[in-house]
């Protein structure tokens, strides 16, 4: 793939430019049309940016000069790109091999960039799938997200992973897979809880022949391939015949077993006719802000339905953010054979052809007007249209809230930012610090924040670690260490510290010392007896206690109440590291990898004390003197 320089003005328009006269410069539409001259005619993505440099569209074109022209046209494009085209002052290129290339680039670019006139899928996270691993002597089943780089049948995409963890348990009461890593399975001496409760044949142990278990991985494949029926009579057979062998207790599982296919057809199953895998896709726009609902079938089962709000121009028109979200949703996911969407299917003619090529075979992209199809359409249009009134809904509360908030703290604008900070630690142990942000549509956990406790401020290396104050002086300092050399930090409007009046004075001082005087600092902490609802608010000059019913009490609670759930769960996850660690540290010779190579090989710490020397040997990345010594640390006592 390769770029070409940024385009330059032609000398006449860049000396217009330099002139104090803001008439004499050229326009947008005049820059575009005068680059769209010297462009190639080959695939590739352009950027369009204002006067200070800052992206304000990327689009991919299959051939740059013909696409790029076409905005010099005004009268042909809408208000929204009317405008945009008006604030262009320069342009920037990237030339591809291929258009697909070019959409995957763009793609990119648009996560990475966020131009303010693109359409930007928000909620762009991977669906897990559910695998069967063929890499094992006895075939694993798990739920997997992620490039498939393992050898095994791939069944999805879930949108939803509610959806993807009720199948998965579905189907090990159905068929009793194990769904264990291999160094776990390879080490079990007895049959896990799994077995217990009848989700797992216990391979492990050999409580289940290999042939036999193949083959009740071959009726999973086809369960979840849509031939339920088959295997449903399937088991039905095994029962009778259980039953008729006075072989009670076979008969009752197997029919535990049937009545789990029937649950996961009941709550799964849909029938459109002559449709097995299809994506359906609809889209309403209120008062400016749009909703896209989808809805996923893989094999005549409803694999998940999901609201989507992408980010746009107040002036975007639904064709076009829909076209932009196709692209950007299928970018690096797998496309169904049809897509059914709510809009006159010849404004989706270009994605059509570009998904095609890119998947290596035919894609359509329908309207049905009448019969199932439709149905489903108008269903999926209701639940756009109900799930954009609720984000509304949430939205106006949420801005409410932030407008309460800024009265209350006599601000001259409502906030854009607040962060709220939170500390968590286990008698001074695995001492974790965290901040989240909340913004104007919300809770933003892309720019949650932990800091691991350090202590390695003023000599505290030697002091009690079990101090709060210390805690939160040093997670706030180091949230603002570069603020002294990097002007275009992100600040704050408003910071909350989960504490009283002691943390409010340290983190104070610590933004008088930074000069920090635009942040507006506030802290919360219970009342009395620690009761919920009898908060002491702690500002500059006063302590305030809010009525219990009081929203905005509500909402500062609701915020704090996530600080504190991130701040535990960071807490948790360094505190049950640490305990692997502070075994190893006392072991010579035993680094990362060899450490790594242990668990994955053992499967747990427990099982590395368990373990025999001939055991021990099999770790092909020990030297003999190692395994001596591992051997010896646990058996010693």
């Amino acid at each position: 793939m390769s770029k070409t320089n940024k385009s330059q003005t032609p000398p006449i328009i860049k000396d217009n430019i330099t002139k104090e006269n803001s008439k004499s410069k050229p326009k947008g539409h005049e820059i575009i049309k005068y680059i769209a001259k010297n462009l190639p005619k080959k695939p590739g993505v352009y950027q369009m940016e204002n006067e200070k440099g800052e992206i304000l569209y990327i689009g991919k074109a299959k051939n740059l000069a013909n696409r790029v022209i076409n905005y010099s046209s005004l009268n042909n494009l809408t208000r929204r790109l009317q405008k945009m085209v008006s604030l262009t002052k320069q342009m920037n290129f990237f030339v591809t091999n291929t258009e697909v290339e070019a959409l995957l680039l763009e793609c990119n670019l648009i996560k990475r960039h966020k131009p303010r006139f693109n359409i930007i899928l928000r909620d762009d996270k991977s669906f897990p799938y559910i695998l069967i691993n063929n890499e094992y002597e006895f075939p694993r089943i798990q739920k997997y997200r992620g490039v498939k780089k393992y050898k095994g049948s791939y069944y999805g995409p879930f949108v939803s992973p509610s959806v993807a963890d009720y199948t998965l348990i579905s189907l090990q009461k159905i068929f009793l897979l194990r769904s264990c890593s291999d160094s776990i399975f390879n080490n079990r001496q007895r049959p896990c809880l799994l077995y217990d409760i009848k989700r797992c044949s216990a391979p492990c142990v050999s409580y289940i022949s290999q042939d036999l278990y193949l083959d009740t991985l071959k009726d999973a494949k086809k369960f979840l391939s849509g031939n339920t029926k088959k295997i449903e009579s399937k088991l039905n057979k095994l029962m009778s015949k259980a039953s008729k062998n006075q072989m009670f207790e076979e008969a009752a599982r197997l029919r535990d077993r049937i009545k789990s296919i029937n649950q996961i057809q009941k709550y799964q199953s849909v029938y459109i006719k002559d449709m097995r895998n299809i994506d359906i896709f609809a889209i309403k726009i209120l008062n400016k802000k749009s909703c896209i609902h989808g809805m996923f079938f893989r094999n005549g089962s409803n694999y998940g339905n999901k609201s989507f709000f992408p980010s746009h121009d107040e002036n975007a028109q639904e064709e076009e953010i829909l076209e932009s979200f196709l692209f950007q949703f299928y970018a690096e996911k797998d496309v169904p054979p049809k897509i059914l969407v709510n809009l006159d299917q010849r404004n989706f003619y270009n994605v059509q052809s570009i998904l095609s090529i890119k998947n290596n075979k035919k894609i359509k992209i329908q309207n049905p007007k009448t019969g199932e199809k439709y149905k489903h359409i108008k269903l999926a249009e209701k639940n756009a249209y109900e799930n954009i009134k609720i984000k509304k809904a949430n939205l106006e509360n949420h801005l409410n809230a932030l407008n309460k908030l800024k009265n209350f703290l006599l601000l001259e604008s409502t906030p854009s930012r607040i962060e709220v900070f939170d500390n968590s630690h286990t008698f001074g142990k695995d001492s974790v610090g965290v901040m989240i942000v909340v913004d104007k549509d919300g809770l933003s956990p892309k720019n949650y924040r932990k800091y691991n406790i350090r202590y390695d401020i003023q000599n505290k290396k030697n002091k009690s670690k079990i101090d709060d104050y210390y805690m939160m002086k040093e997670v706030i300092t180091r949230r603002f260490k570069k603020t002294n050399f990097d002007e275009n930090i992100i600040l704050p409007n408003i910071m909350i510290i989960d504490g009283g009046r002691g943390q409010y004075n340290i983190v104070n001082k610590i933004l008088k010392d930074k000069k920090l005087k635009s942040i507006s600092l506030m802290s919360i902490s219970k009342g009395k007896n620690r009761n919920s609802g009898r908060e002491v608010i702690y500002t500059k000059n006063k302590n305030v206690v809010l009525k219990p019913n009081d929203s905005l009490l509500y909402f500062i609670q609701r915020i704090r109440d996530e600080a504190h759930r991130f701040a535990i769960t960071a807490h948790r996850s360094r505190r049950n590291k640490s305990s692997i660690e502070s075994v190893f540290k006392d072991l010579h010779g035993i680094g990362p990898k060899k450490k790594k190579a242990l668990l994955s090989h053992f499967g747990s710490l427990n099982n590395i004390k368990k373990a025999s020397l001939e055991e021990l040997k099999e770790v092909k990345e020990l030297s003999d003197k190692i395994i001596n010594e591992i051997y010896s640390f646990f058996n010693s006592q």
